[in-house]
């Protein structure tokens, strides 16, 4: 296999390329990664370059490092590309001396490579995140919705276990909401779209398909991701499902925190009190006051031992316990995958999971964005007979919020 000179760019994107074995770094790249550590500003460039460096040290200390790197001071260029101002020239010419490729997705370094006939080859994109909306939606003639109903154990749509099927009319309207059971397709329970009834929060009613979903994904799996902008309802539809839950069948409800500052916003400062007062006076006390309507309810619960509120940074050691428990992980688009990782693994079988966020627009940490949680989870667990993930795609908040999401 010809071995590949990896340009800053494509180290940056996908470091873990060092481990295959083939990929050649050379000082050239190494100097251009301190020079790019000095812009500070640049946060999510600091994480790219921190990632990298994590890798190369890793290779390091396995003393598998020497077997890729040339720190051989070269200086050298071509004629044709004679600026050694450009590392990509020095680089370029590195490979063609040594008779090396390229790994490389910079465009104009691959036309130069093809002008002097050195192969290259780009970074794989094949492991790009795929995304999972937890559904799909088909539209059928009345005759082919009989034929569906009439053949539920087949699977017209290659839905995943545990994945949803909107049928609707060629009206638009909706016929039936099917989940996909790994053998054949099953109602969603018809009695969730008339809603339920606790004694803390009173009646609530799905708005619509998604939400009907996301409650009878909650009820029956083990682990459940909603995900959806502000005002979807992830929250509300977590809390009143779950305190069904607590209410009808005597579980616990533990809640996972990692309290994240809103990106761009102004912080505060320290918090008085304990650890309880300062969590309750983060985002997540906020939300549970105006869900209860009161903090000294939520206190009560938490005295009560219906609620208890862990932070993520005292997890280790920690598991749910024999006891009926619903752990509910707020806005776990502020978890990378290792945080997330932790936290499932505190789950024991007599234990509910969910698992709600907004990865494409609530991120308050950068390095969330390129690490996160929530997708990784979907990832592995998609396709699991324990596991099941719904999209809301609706803001019901206001008609202010809905349009407001467009800003």
């Amino acid at each position: 296999m010809q071995k590949l000179v990896i340009d800053t760019n494509s180290l940056l994107r996908n470091p873990e390329v060092l481990y295959e074995g083939n990929v050649i770094l050379t000082s050239m790249v190494l100097r251009e990664l301190e020079h790019l550590e000095l812009k500070k500003e640049n946060r999510q460039l600091q994480y790219e370059i921190r990632k990298a460096k994590r890798v190369i040290t890793k290779l390091r200390e396995e003393e598998n490092l020497l077997e890729i790197l040339d720190i051989s001071d070269f200086e050298d260029t071509l004629v044709a590309y004679p600026n050694a101002a450009y590392a990509d020239n020095v680089i370029l010419a590195y490979a063609l001396k040594n008779g090396y490729g390229l790994l490389t997705g910079d465009q104009l370094l691959i036309d130069k490579a093809i002008s002097v006939g050195v192969p290259y080859k780009s970074p794989e994109t094949d492991t790009a995140y795929v995304e999972h909306k937890g559904y799909k939606t088909i539209t059928l003639s009345g005759h082919q919705i009989k034929d569906l109903f009439q053949s539920l154990e087949h699977n017209p749509c290659d839905l995943l276990t545990n994945e949803y099927l909107i049928v609707k009319n060629l009206t638009g309207e909706t016929e039936a909401v099917l989940k996909w059971t790994g053998q054949w397709l099953e109602d969603a329970e018809v009695e969730l779209s008339r809603g339920f009834n606790t004694r803390q929060f009173g009646s609530f009613v799905p708005k619509d398909e998604q939400q009907i979903m996301a409650v009878d994904s909650i009820v029956h799996n083990q682990l459940t991701i909603l995900r959806g902008p502000a005002g979807s309802g992830k929250s509300v539809i977590a809390l009143n499902t779950a305190w069904k839950l607590v209410e009808k069948e005597g579980y616990r409800l533990v809640i996972f925190t990692n309290p994240t500052p809103l990106k761009d916003a102004q912080e505060l400062g320290f918090f008085k009190g304990d650890q309880l007062d300062k969590i309750l006076q983060t985002s997540l006390g906020i939300m549970l006051k105006s869900k209860f309507g009161d903090m000294n309810e939520v206190r009560k619960q938490i005295e009560y031992g219906t609620i208890d509120i862990l932070p993520f940074v005292e997890l280790r050691g920690y598991d749910t316990g024999e006891s009926k428990t619903c752990v509910w992980i707020t806005e776990s688009q502020n978890l990378n995958g290792s945080l997330l990782k932790l936290g499932l693994q505190r789950i024991t079988e007599s234990t509910k999971v969910i698992i709600d966020g907004d990865y494409t627009a609530q991120v308050d940490k950068d390095s969330y964005m390129y690490d996160n949680g929530m997708k990784r989870a979907s990832e592995v667990f998609r396709g699991s007979d324990l596991f099941g993930e719904v999209e809301l795609e609706h803001i019901y908040r206001s008609r202010l919020a809905n349009i407001a999401d467009q800003m």
